[in-house]
């Protein structure tokens, strides 16, 4: 599961966020109950036995990571695919436009890089309705939280609204990032945003 979610399943089927833990002492005879990462497919279960609003939001998040690296792995095979055609054509246009004198001289054929004006093309990304269910209701807490403190989470509400496809809150939520803060991602998905493209994009949060 992609990015550290902040919880932890018990061997006894609970939940716990890692934050309310308090270390005490190792011991390595002891009997106590062994922590582990939650799988995906438990995620909808600690997002019900949640116990408050944080650790709702916590797994909230989890599901939404989780849920996106489907697609990813879709992004991934489709970009590999098309980047081969690519290459293909580029090999071909190489053996077109190889002048007489540097066949004559043997020079070798200059290695393959990618063209600015390459085909690139991402796949549709199309969320079930669990997935919506989960960016909504995901969405909705942030923005309930973000009134406490107006610029926090505006890079996640930025890019849940965007695959949501309400790019306008996505424009309000991306300005809101500090400058300090701005980065590679924002710049992303701020191009994303004025595409009104909700395709995922590899990166992390």
């Amino acid at each position: 599961m992609p990015n550290e979610s902040g919880l932890r399943q018990c061997d006894c089927g609970s939940y716990i966020k890692l934050k309310d833990m308090i270390d005490i002492a190792e011991d390595e005879n002891s009997n106590l109950p062994r922590l582990s990462q939650i799988p995906g497919h438990l995620l909808q279960d600690c997002i019900k036995q949640s116990k408050d609003e944080d650790m709702e939001v916590l797994a909230r998040f989890a599901y939404w990571r989780h849920a996106n690296h489907e697609y990813r792995e879709i992004y991934k095979a489709h970009r590999e695919a098309e980047e081969r055609e690519n290459q293909m054509i580029w090999d071909s246009w190489q053996k077109e436009t190889q002048s007489w004198w540097k066949r004559t001289l043997r020079l070798p054929t200059p290695a393959y890089a990618r063209s600015a004006t390459s085909r690139f093309t991402v796949p549709p990304f199309e969320p079930s309705d669990l997935q919506i269910e989960n960016m909504t209701i995901l969405s909705d807490k942030l923005l309930s939280l973000q009134k406490k403190s107006p610029k926090s989470y505006a890079l996640d509400l930025a890019e849940l609204y965007r695959e949501l496809g309400s790019f306008e809150d996505a424009q309000v939520q991306i300005s809101k990032v500090p400058e300090s803060e701005a980065g590679n991602t924002s710049r992303v998905i701020t191009e994303y945003i004025e595409k009104r493209e909700t395709a995922l994009i590899r990166f992390r949060m």
